[in-house]
């Protein structure tokens, strides 16, 4: 791009992030094959009437990008302000009433753009946010946007292929309960095969930066359904849409009033190869559109009794008739909103429901219900064959019968300590697995063969020992002691191995101190068929693994020393006192003391156990004098790398001084320094084999002084 068109799109961009767009309600792209590598693009949007924030962009941008995501180039379209309209709303019946505040109003793009052929062809997208905040079936409408896109591959471009184009765009209101029948086709020019199919719609721009141009790279994340119980499955509710792949036509009834959004995609092929793919993104806006629905409730099958009470569903109805046996005697009628009517005799019988029934827009409900006798005697058993530690087995016998219709269908609950439905089963005689104690409910409903049913309970208590008691491991210090089964039902038997440590071997719940770690193995029984076996490890941590040292363990005045200590396992060491040390909670600090300390250092090891050790740093006092201030009395500079100097050895040295004369008083050599050495030498000349005079003065750290002369020995 060149740097005016790049200062144009920083322009669009930093302008498009202060406007708030909102309730976006679709569009479509779709590109035409004008010859010689060139392409028609068009883009149509639409936006809420009376909502829309802002009016449509102007100008708008298209990116076109590779089959990487690499940006190729920008389209920048100006609005024109003739190529927008307001769609009507159409009903097909004549009954039914236009919702208010229901408005879509479109615009259109047209643009040229330079596209010849590269593998993987192109994506042409824009993209624009938000959506309408009214949205039912997908999570946070109002921060999602909309990413229109078409994909063009390099056979198409080849071919100078056209993509389809849909034939018209589905109508803005469409009204609950009432069936959709649109055809969704699409026009190919070139005559190519089009499969269509429901397709989840694409996210788009953010609230933060509504208009993004150019749009931003993909690939681009799918709108989230709020699901249950909306998916691409059931993108409306009540019966979900459909499309025919092969006519596009597009069918469904809604049972939810609001606004969906709704994708569809068409596929190009020709000769098995896939060209290119329209995306188009709609809402529907289902309203009650004022026609009368008539809906009641009543069981199929009613036995036992000749009163039958209707409830009734039915919505925008002020007047009702009702008949009760419609192919039979049509005298018997009620105007009652939910009436109760007492039959002559069992039977079958055609009930209808009629709303606003002097209206020319009325509608009718139908229903057969069988008014019958009971014959069925409901009755059940059961018994626990197996327990152990998977559970313990409830086998359920159903005994009922029926002499006239026989049983036809059985519905088994198992319903646990709180009340709730823990399993279900709809066999004859079913097993159920029960693996805590507790009071417990079979319900067995039966049907007979005339549609009757009959319902028959028996509770029964679980035999069962707690077993979420249980703790597949605990912690012990040594010589501790600790309960091994808090929580444990004495009215069970318990047998414990081995009885190693512990307080009893058939306790609930005994005390165990073993000195090592011991995995102990319970077999609990009892009056039922209930054999449980469980093992508990009980780790024991040594508290006498603590070590701990002090290097070195005397020191001078001003001296330091390295402690450590180590635990295996430990979570965390102090030491005490924490004088003169450099960190009190780690396990090797430096202490630097000016008197004898002990310390004594805690390991927190698991299990909250401790572990104690102890380490001295004595502190010694030193006079200015020998031996801490050693001065040979001889040395040997022979070269056999041992005593060759003569050097003062002393670590208390402030200031040192010491010289060295021969037997005439001639100075042989003056030393300034601890460091300083005599190597037996004057100006470069070995000194022969005899004694030599020395003086010495040394202030020492802290004070004192020695000062002392005498003789050393030089030998070769």
């Amino acid at each position: 791009m060149n740097r005016l068109a790049f200062c144009l799109y920083f322009l669009l961009f930093t302008t498009s992030v202060r406007l708030s767009a909102t309730h976006i309600v679709g569009g479509e792209l779709t590109y035409k094959c004008l010859g010689n590598d060139t392409v028609e693009v068009t883009l149509t949007v639409f936006r809420d009437c009376y909502t829309g924030v802002p009016w449509f962009d102007d100008p708008a941008a298209i990116g076109i990008y590779d089959n990487n995501w690499i940006l190729q180039s920008v389209l920048v379209l100006p609005l024109d302000s003739m190529a927008n309209d307001t769609l009507p709303i159409i009903l097909s019946n004549p009954c039914l009433t236009v919702p208010p505040d229901v408005c879509a109003h479109g615009t259109r793009y047209v643009a040229k753009a330079y596209l010849p052929p590269i593998p993987g062809g192109y994506h042409i997208v824009y993209q624009r946010c938000c959506r309408n905040e009214l949205i039912r079936n997908i999570v946070n409408p109002l921060a999602t946007g909309i990413t229109i896109i078409s994909t063009v591959t390099e056979e198409a471009l080849l071919a100078c292929n056209n993509s389809a184009v849909f034939n018209q765009w589905p109508p803005v209101a469409i009204c609950v309960h009432e069936p959709i029948d649109f055809d969704h086709s699409a026009t190919d020019p070139d005559g190519d095969s089009l499969v269509y199919k429901l397709c989840t719609p694409l996210h788009g721009a953010t609230m933060q930066f509504p208009m993004p141009q150019p749009p931003n790279k993909g690939p681009y994340q799918e709108v989230v359904w709020l699901d249950p119980p909306y998916n691409l499955d059931n993108v409306l509710g009540g019966d979900p849409l459909t499309i025919d792949p092969a006519t596009g036509f597009l069918t469904g009834i809604p049972d939810m009033i609001g606004n969906f959004v709704v994708g569809i995609c068409v596929e190009e092929y020709r000769d098995g190869q896939l060209l290119s793919i329209t995306r188009r993104d709609f809402q529907y806006n289902v309203a009650d559109c004022g026609r009368p629905y008539a809906a009641f409730f009543v069981p199929e099958v009613i036995c036992d009794t000749l009163s039958v009470k209707f409830l009734n569903e039915s919505l925008q109805t002020n007047d009702y008739l009702w008949y009760f046996d419609w192919e039979g005697d049509t005298t018997k009628t009620s105007g009652v909103y939910s009436p109760t009517y007492m039959f002559p005799d069992t039977g079958y019988y055609t009930i209808v429901l009629i709303s606003e029934p002097d209206d020319p827009c009325r509608d009718t409900a139908f229903q057969t219900i069988h008014l019958t006798q009971s014959y069925i005697d409901a009755e059940l058993a059961f018994q626990f064959p197996e327990c152990d530690n998977d559970g313990l087995i409830v086998q359920a016998t159903d005994l009922s019968v029926d002499p006239t219709f026989g049983i036809v269908a059985w519905q088994w609950v198992l319903k646990g300590p709180g009340g709730g439905a823990l399993a279900q089963s709809d066999q004859q005689n079913p097993t159920f697995t029960v693996i805590d104690p507790g009071d417990y409910t079979l319900e067995l409903t039966t049907t007979s063969g005339n549609g009757c049913t009959e319902t028959v309970t028996l509770p029964f208590n679980a035999p069962i020992p707690p077993l979420n008691i249980f703790k597949d491991s605990l912690l012990i210090c040594i010589g501790d002691t600790i309960a091994l089964l808090n929580g444990a039902d004495p009215s069970f038997n318990y047998q414990w191995s081995p009885s190693t440590a512990l307080s009893s071997d058939t306790a609930p719940n005994p005390l165990a101190f073993p000195a090592a770690t011991t995995t102990y193995m319970v077999t609990i029984t009892g009056n039922g068929p209930c054999v449980i076996q469980k093992e508990v490890k009980l780790k024991v941590v040594d508290t006498n693994t603590l070590t701990a040292s002090a290097v070195p363990s005397i020191v001078l005045p001003g001296g330091q020393s390295q402690l450590s200590a180590f635990a295996p396992g430990a979570i965390s060491y102090s030491w005490q006192p924490p004088t003169f040390l450099s960190q009190p909670d780690i396990p090797n600090p430096v202490s630097t003391p000016t008197l004898t300390t002990e310390y004594v250092v805690k390991a927190r090891l698991p299990g909250g156990c401790v572990a104690l050790d102890t380490v001295r740093v004595e502190v010694r006092e030193v006079l200015c004098d020998e031996p801490y201030v050693f001065f040979p009395t001889g040395f040997s500079p022979n070269g056999d790398g041992e005593n060759d100097k003569l050097k003062l050895e002393s670590l208390l040295p402030a200031e040192v001084y010491w010289v060295i004369y021969n037997r005439w008083g001639q100075k042989l050599f003056e030393a300034n320094s601890l460091d300083d050495a005599w190597d037996g030498t004057y100006n470069g000349e070995a000194q022969p084999a005899e004694t030599y005079g020395y003086y010495l003065r040394v202030f020492c750290q802290g004070g004192g002084k020695i000062e002392k002369q005498g003789n050393v020995t030089l030998l070769r």
